[in-house]
């Protein structure tokens, strides 16, 4: 599922998600999700369905004629929501989402209530979800940075994608300590066996990983990071990357998160 909000982000989004589809044999669905300020009836809203509903088809044509360029099945829907990303969440819960990929910046619906909306938020995340921060998808060159994990292990299908649907060159990076090198060399060796990247470029950097990552990514078309941390898609939803690093990228940034055993709660607050 590809939530579409800004006509600006639509055609990489849908390059993503159509990639992902394709690699998954699956079906792609396009969801316009039009977030209605409180203070706004959703009576009122539909009352202006007409405008609202030449915008959203154009935004939605746009979208599957994008599509067209895999090999999946498109379908579309449009929804008014005081919700925001609520709202993707229940889509991907209704139409049993595998995966769904938004914009960081859709991700956060300004003029939705997602910032107070916890009780949404606490629940399990529905499925794995991709935050692209940028306005384009390049998928000439890829690094996907990991230290294992089950989001890494989603970056992993991630990455796979775009090198077998879009021709990516891949290249994958282990940060470690001083003097371990060696060990990390190992490490990301089997991990690339592992995930079907055996044949990738693989780098190995000592020192502070999200320096690592900023220096690194600069020279890459798209940097696919895992969350490693409690709380992304949270951090997401407020305005805030994983890490200031990762913000001063140029490049633009892929976030993964895949749900794990623990509720969203726990991610968020930690367990108790």
């Amino acid at each position: 599922m590809v939530a579409l909000s800004n006509p600006r982000t639509e055609g990489a989004l849908v390059a993503l998600a159509g990639a992902l589809a394709e690699h998954r044999n699956g079906r792609l669905l396009a969801v316009h999700v039009v977030t209605v300020p409180d203070q706004t009836s959703l009576e009122k809203a539909a009352a202006n369905r007409e405008r609202l509903d030449r915008s959203s088809a154009d935004l939605l044509a746009a979208a599957v004629d994008d599509a067209a360029a895999f090999d999946a099945p498109v379908e579309t829907k449009t929804v008014l929501s005081h919700r925001g990303i609520e709202e993707v969440f229940d889509a991907a819960r209704t139409n049993d989402a595998d995966a769904v990929v938004m914009g960081y910046g859709g991700a956060r619906f300004a003029g939705g209530r997602a910032e107070g909306s916890l009780d949404e938020l606490s629940r399990d995340l529905p499925c794995d979800f991709l935050v692209l921060d940028g306005q384009r998808l390049d998928a000439g060159e890829v690094l996907v940075p990991t230290a294992g994990g089950p989001s890494s292990d989603l970056s992993a299908e991630v990455a796979l994608a775009l090198r077998d649907v879009s021709g990516a060159e891949v290249s994958l990076l282990h940060v470690v300590d001083e003097g371990e090198a060696a060990s990390g060399r190992e490490f990301l060796a089997d991990w690339a066996d592992g995930h079907g990247l055996g044949d990738v470029d693989l780098r190995v950097e000592a020192g502070d990983v999200g320096a690592a990552i900023e220096r690194v990514g600069a020279g890459y078309d798209l940097v696919v990071v895992g969350a490693t941390e409690r709380g992304l898609l949270s951090r997401v939803v407020r305005g805030s990357l994983a890490s200031a690093a990762i913000e001063r990228l140029d490049t633009p940034v892929l976030l993964a998160e895949r749900p794990s055993d623990r509720s969203l709660r726990e991610r968020l607050f930690g367990g108790r």
